[in-house]
């Protein structure tokens, strides 16, 4: 299994190498570019344009800005030199040997064009809440098709089998932002039961990740974690729904075939229990192609859910992302893609290494 986790690591350093390509280049075929903030501004003449453009490096010709975003190349040398670091040795080398410290593989992501904060900075504050929202609604999700899923397989036919698969199938139609509206407007408007949106009471504690709320926490952890409860209802209530719906019935279905199999009416027909027969039989098998699931809920987990964020006013990496977009905000939005992309290729590996486990067949 060790050989076969290096030779995906392998593949997977590869195939962000090509990710890196083609977001640079995604980016740099969408319309608009940094400095198109400035555009309306009558008093905004070309030679600013041309100065602002310049000061980005966004003057050089493409390849040259490519290779100083991936951090290939130095960005105080031009032409051969910027491939060689102040030591001597090649720039993508690791920083101790190169001497370079700029560029994404030296993790260094560069800064905003819309504020010129950093963006590891803008992104490790967005991270936090994010996997907060995201991890718990995975777990919840993730729980609860197994068993229902499990369950209604189970009993396939029945009248409870057919009630959830209607209700599931139902829930499973609704948008993202149709539910998302449809929960606040019963629970926080109409019940009055939530917070409408954000993460904090505003009124009575400071804004979430500042150093104010950290004390604030300190003193009062029973009454910020209440307070961060209940801003987290509707939008994990959302995503649960939404995921659930539809993985429930992927189980669901999954159990169908498994309890169908040959080996598992051998282990019935050798006098096994029924409930060993589903765990050390069934159950195994129909997991198998629900993996896949599990492992893609990793890039979930960093890229949070954007239009739930929108909608609750959640201040995580879906809601971080959206804003990039629509500031033009090139740096922020690429090391976005770039993370997301890592969270990909790591969660193939994840569901990989899971088929192996839960698979005897698989061989790795």
């Amino acid at each position: 299994m060790i050989k076969f986790a290096l030779k995906r690591i392998a593949l997977g350093v590869t195939i962000m190498l090509g990710s890196t390509v083609l977001i640079y280049a995604l980016l740099l075929a969408a319309p608009g570019g940094p400095e198109q903030k400035y555009a309306l501004n009558p008093k905004y003449t070309a030679a600013q344009k041309e100065g602002y453009l310049k000061s980005l490096g966004l003057d050089k010709p493409v390849p040259v800005q490519y290779c100083r975003w991936l951090g290939a190349c130095r960005r105080d040398a031009d032409g051969l030199d910027a491939l060689v670091g102040p030591t001597g040795f090649p720039s993508f080398l690791p920083p101790a040997i190169s001497g370079v410290y700029t560029g994404i593989i030296h993790g260094e992501l560069g800064y905003s064009y819309f504020n010129g904060e950093s963006v590891a900075d803008l992104i490790a504050a967005a991270a936090l809440p994010t996997l907060i929202l995201a991890g718990l609604s995975i777990v919840i999700w993730l729980t609860l098709a197994v068993l229902v899923g499990v369950y209604t397989g189970v009993n396939n036919g029945g009248r409870l089998d057919n009630s959830v698969t209607t209700v599931t199938y139902v829930l499973s139609t609704f948008p993202v932002f149709l539910l998302g509206f449809l929960i606040m407007w019963l629970f926080a408007i109409v019940l009055d039961l939530t917070p409408v949106d954000g993460m904090v009471n505003g009124r009575e504690s400071p804004a979430f990740g500042s150093d104010l709320y950290w004390g604030y926490f300190s003193n009062n952890p029973a009454a910020a974690l209440l307070d961060l409860g209940a801003h987290l209802i509707l939008p994990v209530m959302t995503l649960v729904i939404v995921s659930f719906s539809g993985d429930s019935r992927y189980v669901r279905a999954s159990v169908i075939d498994s309890l169908s199999m040959e080996h598992v009416r051998t282990a019935r027909a050798k006098g096994l229990t029924r409930g060993r027969v589903l765990m050390r039989h069934a159950l195994r098998t129909a997991l198998v192609p629900f993996a896949t699931n599990i492992g893609l809920a990793l890039p979930f987990l960093f890229g949070g859910a954007l239009i739930t964020e929108s909608i609750f006013s959640w201040p995580g990496v879906g809601r971080l992302t959206l804003q990039a977009t629509n500031n033009l905000d090139y740096p922020l939005l690429m090391s976005i893609l770039l993370i997301g992309s890592v969270m990909v290729v790591i969660g193939n590996l994840v569901a990989d290494l899971l088929y192996a486990i839960l698979d005897p067949r698989v061989r790795m």
